[in-house]
């Protein structure tokens, strides 16, 4: 009983510190007033900076300092990668309705995500391992994310044509699309999943890690700004299963080369609506 409280208490934590950084400190939409804060961004920062040093230099548990310092981690890179975002759309004048400058975009804005959490690990102290950044079974999960990647691709490809996107469309924007999801891919399996489901798997369990990471994962994409409020639940309910996935696959390769692979082949499925939108037709790339 011990243990199933534990979990249960630990999960609520989870959740009640993820919906801060994801949902109520998310840059990507405007569902609320925090949303555009600065100042709550910073807040975050400060508030699980402290608790990270407080917990890792205690006497419990390693685990309980793991999930602070992942939630500095966390709103450290949320703070970074909202800042990137505005410099590259307000200072330098990113064109919004194009592909390849989407695909600029977010590469960079993984840059920094990325660049910003690294940078924390690394004066931690913690091995790498611990956030799932290591080759595990490489194999195994080359295999899984390769054989998700080539399923989304294919599904992708038949909606492009769907959607009348020509194939000489695809090879210019190609490298740029790539580009996105692959960044995209690994940012947010590094940001939503592999600094999280090392310590919630061993002061939760690996059930529920699983679990509230993938509804976490679901949920931060409910203010999406690329689709009508009532697409949104069909994708909320999408990506909840998704999620599940790939958080599981994490454990079977100890790795997070498979959920990035499986993540970026579904990214080129979403992507394909702003092809479609911004280049769907030869005369449209001509003009752009």
């Amino acid at each position: 009983m011990n243990a199933t409280l534990n979990s249960v208490a630990v999960s609520l934590v989870y959740l009640g510190g993820a919906s801060l950084v994801f949902i109520f400190g998310s840059s990507y939409f405007n569902l609320f007033r925090t949303n555009r804060s600065w100042l709550f961004k910073l807040t975050l920062i400060v508030a699980s900076g402290v608790a990270a040093w407080l917990l890792i230099r205690s006497h419990y548990n390693p685990a309980y300092g793991l999930l602070a310092l992942a939630f500095l981690c966390a709103s450290t890179a949320s703070f970074a990668g909202a800042a990137a975002a505005h410099l590259l759309h307000r200072r330098l004048k990113l064109n919004r309705e194009d592909v390849r400058a989407m695909g600029l975009a977010k590469g960079l804005e993984a840059l920094v995500v990325a660049a910003s959490i690294l940078a924390l690990i690394g004066v931690s102290g913690t091995p790498l391992r611990s956030f799932y950044l290591t080759a595990g079974s490489l194999g195994l999960g080359l295999a899984i994310g390769g054989s998700g990647f080539l399923l989304f691709a294919i599904g992708a490809w038949l909606q492009g044509r769907q959607l009348g996107i020509t194939a000489r469309t695809y090879r210019r924007l190609l490298p740029w699309v790539l580009l996105f999801v692959f960044a995209n891919g690994f940012m947010e399996e590094l940001w939503f999943r592999a600094l999280f489901l090392g310590p919630l798997s061993t002061l939760a369990g690996p059930i529920a890690a699983v679990i509230v990471t993938a509804a976490v994962f679901a949920f931060s994409h409910i203010g999406a700004t690329y689709m009508k409020r009532e697409e949104r639940i069909r994708f909320l309910v999408i990506l909840f299963p998704l999620g599940l996935i790939w958080a599981a696959s994490f454990h079977f390769t100890g790795s997070i080369i498979a959920a990035t692979l499986f993540h970026a082949g579904a990214d080129l499925m979403a992507i394909n609506g702003f092809v479609a939108a911004y280049h769907g037709s030869e005369e449209g790339l001509a003009s752009t």
